[in-house]
């Protein structure tokens, strides 16, 4: 992934709405086509990995895919060894991170990729300090972003107000990028501007999370780094398990975030995550929830739907404006997909800018909406298995489902087909990669055999 080499920077600046993941990856990107790039940002940032006002999230398990680590690494060498360094667990995505369906885990074995397993707020400290060191970028905190400015069919400026003084000002522009969130104000700006918004797609999920960090010993689950609990129709309860970086001067750490639909939803608290713990039926999972050391306080944690907005789908659109990270889709969280996705989409403004900014929104929304379409389809497709979640069930979807089902069980027992499913999970490999003839064969073969005895990690105490 060579970094493009340009005979010369944009004039003026770029502007981006949001010090998100998305917001820090694009001003990363952008820095190398302008001579100043601006990130202005709501919040006060910590300079230490805390989580902070807009973003509740992050206290909730988050883990780096294979492919996010990759692209990040790429952008920005020595990513994965510092995180390492505080205590992030840079291990093989597959023997290491193991899917867990139906209460037994995938077949495992060492395939020469790795997830990186550490906080959010870790992975955003990091990003930040780096974003900060570079010479053409400047964060502006503390700001709120009244609007853009349109002149004559273009973004030339933004209207903010700092909050600090009430101070207001307006600063001009070449270029805005607006990474904000899934509650961006993108859709009513462009109608405000006369243009239309974007459709927007949903699919209602009414996913709830409980969550608990606990003290991580090495005797708790040897060699993993994380569980991956699928929800499947028989038990519609997903999760996660995995190893986060010290908090400051404290002891390693395990996060366990537990999920589920409608109106089985996770009880908050200790008592109830050992409960639906048990009822998952992994055993590492049961034995750190019952014997490690609760840190803090269990959380909780709502999320009513996944959306996409087809900025792609505008025949009008105005110049030097853009859209990314969660304004343009925003996932269920139990995949992880969002810092990936984020990350692939910094990689489709890159080759979007090589040709400057006009016209920059023509090629951007396309490739990004062709990055999101994989994450999105597995997403839905996935959610829509369960009789729980609301939406239009298409034949295609119904049959993809059903060979799923049973792939996951033959994945349980054959470490290529648990691969396969692993790697278009991680976002390496696309789709088409569970119907490789040899994967198919695999599967079919499986579906007539009996079950193999549960291992030894799988056995309830």
């Amino acid at each position: 992934m060579p970094t493009p080499r340009f005979t010369a920077l944009l004039p003026g600046r770029a502007i981006v709405l949001g010090a998100s993941m998305a917001g820090l990856l694009a001003a990363r990107v952008l820095q190398e086509r302008f001579e100043e790039v601006l990130v202005l940002e709501r919040d006060l940032l910590p300079a230490e990995a805390l989580p902070r006002k807009g973003t509740p999230q992050v206290l909730h398990a988050h883990g780096l895919l294979a492919r996010g680590r990759e692209v990040i690494e790429a952008l920005f060498p020595g990513f994965t060894e510092a995180l390492a360094a505080q205590g992030g667990m840079v291990r093989d995505m597959q023997a290491n991170a193991p899917f867990v369906a139906g209460g037994r885990r995938f077949a495992c074995r060492p395939c020469g990729r790795a997830g990186l397993a550490a906080s959010r707020p870790a992975i955003e400290a990091e990003l930040r300090r780096r974003v900060r060191a570079l010479p053409r970028v400047r964060i502006v905190e503390n700001v709120d972003v009244v609007r853009p400015i349109v002149e004559e069919g273009r973004v030339a400026a933004v209207r903010v107000l700092h909050r600090a003084d009430g101070r207001d000002e307006v600063l001009a522009s070449g270029l805005v990028v607006d990474c904000t969130g899934r509650g961006s104000h993108a859709p009513a700006w462009l109608q405000a501007w006369g243009y239309d918004a974007p459709e927007e797609e949903r699919v209602r999920v009414d996913i709830g999370y409980a969550t608990a960090y606990l003290r991580r010993e090495d005797w708790h689950a040897p060699d993993i780094a994380a569980l991956i609990f699928a929800a499947l129709p028989g038990q519609p309860r997903g999760g996660v398990l995995l190893a986060q970086e010290p908090d400051g001067e404290g002891p390693a750490r395990w996060v366990v975030t537990l999920a589920g639909y409608g109106q089985d939803q996770p009880e908050p608290t200790i008592e109830g995550m050992r409960r639906r713990a048990r009822a998952m039926g992994d055993a590492a999972l049961v034995r750190i929830l019952d014997e490690a050391e609760l840190l803090g306080t269990v959380t909780g944690f709502a999320f009513p739907h996944s959306q996409r907005r087809r900025f792609e789908r505008l025949s009008r659109f105005p110049q030097n404006f853009l859209v990314m990270g969660d304004a343009l889709a925003s996932f269920n969280p139990v995949y992880g997909q969002g810092m990936t996705v984020a990350a692939c989409e910094a990689l489709a403004l890159r080759t979007a800018m090589e040709r400057g900014v006009e016209g920059v929104a023509q090629r951007f929304f396309p490739a990004a909406a062709r990055t999101i379409d994989v994450p999105w389809q597995t997403a839905v497709g996935a959610d829509l298995a369960l009789p729980c979640v609301q939406g239009e069930r298409t034949r295609a979807i119904r049959f993809v489902n059903a060979y799923l089902s049973r792939l996951m069980r033959a994945a349980t027992c054959d470490a290529a087909v648990a691969l396969a499913f692993t790697e278009v999970a991680h976002l390496v490999a696309a789709p088409p990669r569970l119907f490789a003839p040899n994967i198919v064969a695999r599967v079919l073969w499986h579906s007539g055999a009996k079950p193999a005895p549960l291992r030894a990690a799988e056995i309830l105490p």
